[in-house]
């Protein structure tokens, strides 16, 4: 999981996303979630967050 980090209207937005390398050809990268940031670290809510849509994500992927 990594963070993108931009400014916007003043406003530090967050996007909190992952690498999906399960296509020997192709990497994916999929953006969970977006918030603005208020603290220095990453509040750990968001992180939890994160996981349980990356878990969610590979489960239904598993699926198909």
């Amino acid at each position: 999981m990594w963070e993108f980090r931009t400014k916007y209207a003043g406003l530090q937005i967050r996007l909190l996303a992952f690498w999906d390398k399960s296509d020997n050809k192709q990497t994916l990268v999929v953006a969970t979630h977006g918030f603005v940031k208020k603290v220095d670290k990453v509040p750990i809510n968001e992180i939890e967050r994160a996981e349980q849509i990356i878990d969610k994500y590979f489960h239904n992927k598993e699926k198909r």
